[in-house]
């Protein structure tokens, strides 16, 4: 049975604001229908294509703004960091119910789908599916959401090889790949050998810092993408590449290796912000993500709004970053647009949003002047009356 979905819609790849009725048939979009519909739902805001963070570290929300101007080595560095003497001080309990407040941000965000991080190895994991059966049984029925959908990546934490190989290969039974910090924790070996394991989403950060590359090129005679490429590690994406130079940018390209940027956070770090312009020209796959909560919020709208004001890129450019791009990257099938064959996600505005009332650039004003305030929670509705409607 049919779901008719009546509203504006940010339609296709163009991002037409487009005003009719929308057909949704087993979980798929049909199209605008002409027909006569009377049994519709109607929607008076204005619904846009799922908004997706592709990077997080969501287990560092229990200490925000903890080490303020420090360097990010003395901040995040494995395993002596800030970040990591403090969560390793932090009960499960209190890093469990971080998590989770952090998927309700996550969630009053606007964000349909994110993609973590996970340090700790299997523990790691395990926070966060405590953390997750609590978002989809909370105790309290008035926090019950219709939550974001997790993208986990494990950070394996064994160094012996028969001990990393089994860790891998749990790891990748309750999680969705593997996410390191940097090369620069490893061996060309070690490396070699995890990726080689990985049978799922690899990734890993690389040249995020000019330290993180100097320390590359000092250590293994060569940047941390130029390691990557010449270890064949072949990640399904890399985070940051902040301080890139134009032959490493072309390997990216050669390689078909995608890019999830996360300025704000760079910015926060004070460690530089990278060259988005000639990462579009180059024909970089780029992806957008927050990064840590610690330093952060996990606001997309704020991620979106700050490109633009940097780089002054074409707004719906930057509105792919935020959705079909980071859906690309993270391998999720039919999703990211408001399309034919695509899935019905949505993230909806709320229709008294006068902050864009009077817009004469619809994806622009949206862009730049949303924030979490015009984030509607109509999706529980509009997915309750889907599934019904699949299993009538």
């Amino acid at each position: 049975m049919a779901t008719y979905l009546k509203s504006n819609f940010l339609y296709g790849e163009n991002f037409e604001l487009k005003k009719g009725i929308l057909t949704i048939e087993d979980n798929i979009i049909k199209g605008f229908t002409n027909e006569n519909i009377k049994n519709y739902i109607k929607y008076d805001g204005i619904i846009i294509p799922p908004l997706i963070n592709a990077h997080t570290h969501i287990g560092d929300n229990v200490i925000k703004d903890i080490g303020i101007n420090k360097t990010l080595d003395e901040l995040v560095k494995p395993p002596n960091g800030l970040k990591h003497k403090f969560l390793n001080s932090c009960d499960d309990k209190t890093i469990i119910y971080g998590i989770l407040d952090g998927m309700y941000e996550l969630y009053n965000n606007g964000i349909n789908y994110f993609c973590d991080f996970r340090e700790n190895g299997l523990k790691g994991i395990d926070l966060f599916k405590k953390s997750y059966q609590e978002l989809l049984y909370p105790q309290e029925q008035s926090r019950k959401i219709l939550p974001p959908n997790p993208i986990i990546l494990g950070r394996p934490t064994k160094t012996d090889k028969l001990e990393l190989k089994q860790e891998i290969k749990e790891i990748l039974k309750n999680s969705n790949g593997i996410g390191l910090s940097g090369c620069n924790e490893y061996s060309d070996n070690e490396l070699k050998f995890i990726r080689k394991k990985t049978t799922k989403l690899f990734s890993i950060h690389a040249n995020e810092h000019k330290g993180s590359v100097e320390y590359s090129k000092k250590h293994h005679n060569r940047t941390e993408i130029e390691r990557i490429i010449d270890l064949n590690l072949n990640p399904n994406f890399i985070i940051h590449a902040t301080h890139s130079e134009s032959h490493e940018i072309n390997l990216l390209n050669e390689y078909n290796i995608p890019v999830v940027v996360c300025p704000r956070a760079n910015a926060s770090f004070n460690i530089g912000l990278p060259n988005i312009v000639e990462l579009l020209k180059s024909n970089i796959l780029i992806g957008l993500g927050t990064d840590n909560f610690m330093a952060n919020s996990p606001s997309i709208f704020k991620e979106m709004d700050f490109i633009y004001k940097l780089y002054h890129i074409e707004p719906k450019e930057i509105l792919k970053f935020a959705t079909i791009n980071n859906a690309k990257i993270l391998g999720l099938n039919n999703v990211g647009l408001i399309k034919e064959g695509f899935k019905p996600d949505f993230t909806f505005i709320g229709p008294n949003s006068i902050n864009i009332k009077y817009s004469k650039n619809i994806v622009a004003s949206i862009i730049t002047r949303c924030e979490m305030g015009n984030i509607d929670n109509f999706n529980i509705e509009i997915n309750n009356r889907i599934y019904n409607d699949n299993n009538q």
